[in-house]
């Protein structure tokens, strides 16, 4: 399987750096998210919280007997009604994780379109990062940050009723939506380059002069968030805390974002939330560094904004940077994604 994945991102690269017809580019898209779908959902059981999610299913009634049963495993009641819902067709569980991978690549296939000047690049950024974190293991997160990203064009356009009922749509598959809420009001916030760096500058020393209190606080409100468990001994005891290379990964993207603004083409409308976005995701990865677990999974839905803001800097480069940029960045994704894996099934 990785081999195939190698051959997707050699695909998405080939594609980005030859001037392909939109067409075909969009054939390429539709043909690599239902190869994805595939592998999603024929995924085994061996897969981490795969069989929890499968027995979420195999217990649920079907959507006439609702009201009758309960969430299995998982508590959100957006997740217990899909359930319920795909149970009233079928008692596949195969063909309910399809159902379940097949929803989210129709999201991430709508926030690509919208938001990616380069999909087939903001793709290949998404499997390397985020797929196997995600669609492959935690199904109720992908969905919830995909429906995130989609309501960013209503924060943009300051229209809260939109914006906040799909947060709270969100919220039915994860209290992890809650995060969503700050970020309406700083959504188009013009963050000046020297705030930019200021900010995550305090961040870091705030991490390490207020650990108690932010330790205070990660605990009062993690189970909330349903994020509990990752502030246990055992996580704290694994935390890397600025030793974290994803901090200082996230901190050069964003720079390199914030100072590349003069070049960027003028049709960028959402450069703004964008900036403003990730900003707020690597502020959160640096407060909680203590908890690197969790600062991950809560950082990561607005790192989510990274497969929208590599293709912005690509196409605001030009020439030998433009070409470097991008195998610089196919570099890392083939290297991400292969440390994951390998990672992944090191465990079954």
């Amino acid at each position: 399987m990785l081999y195939i994945f190698l051959i997707i991102f050699v695909v998405c690269f080939c594609a980005t750096m030859w001037k392909i017809k939109p067409r075909s580019q969009e054939q390429i898209l539709v043909s690599i998210l239902g190869l994805l779908t595939l592998f999603i959902g024929l995924r085994s059981l061996r897969w981490p919280d795969t069989e929890v999610y499968v027995m979420a299913f195999v217990n649920s009634p079907d959507i006439i007997h609702i009201l009758q049963g309960e969430p299995y495993g998982y508590g959100e009641y957006g997740y217990y009604a899909i359930c319920c819902f795909v149970k009233t067709f079928t008692n596949s569980w195969r063909v309910y994780l399809m159902m379940m991978a097949a929803l989210s690549m129709w999201l991430l296939y709508k926030n690509l379109k919208e938001y990616s000047l380069v999909p087939l690049m903001g793709l290949a950024n998404y499997i390397s990062r985020f797929l196997l974190n995600r669609d492959m293991v935690q199904m109720r997160s992908s969905l919830v940050i995909l429906i995130i990203m989609w309501a960013t064009k209503y924060a943009y356009e300051r229209k809260p009723i939109q914006y906040f009922l799909l947060v709270l749509l969100g919220y039915q598959f994860h209290h992890m939506a809650l995060l969503a809420v700050p970020f309406y009001f700083i959504a188009n916030v013009k963050f000046k380059n020297w705030m930019v760096m200021v900010g995550l500058l305090v961040a870091v020393i705030l991490s390490q002069t207020l650990a108690v209190s932010i330790e205070s606080y990660v605990d009062q409100y993690s189970q909330d968030l349903q994020y509990s468990t990752y502030t246990t001994e055992e996580y704290k005891e694994e935390a890397l805390g600025l030793r974290n290379p994803m901090i200082y990964f996230q901190t050069v993207i964003l720079l390199l974002y914030c100072f590349c603004r003069k070049r960027l083409h003028k049709s960028m409308e959402y450069y703004e939330v964008f900036k403003s976005g990730y900003f707020y995701s690597t502020l959160i990865l640096i407060m909680f560094c203590n908890y690197t677990a969790l600062s991950g999974r809560t950082s990561t839905i607005f790192a989510s904004m990274e497969m929208f803001i590599l293709p912005y800097i690509f196409v605001s480069s030009k020439g030998v940077v433009r070409a470097l940029f991008a195998v610089g960045c196919f570099a890392v994704f083939i290297y991400f994604f292969s440390e994951k894996y390998m990672q992944a099934v090191s465990q079954f």
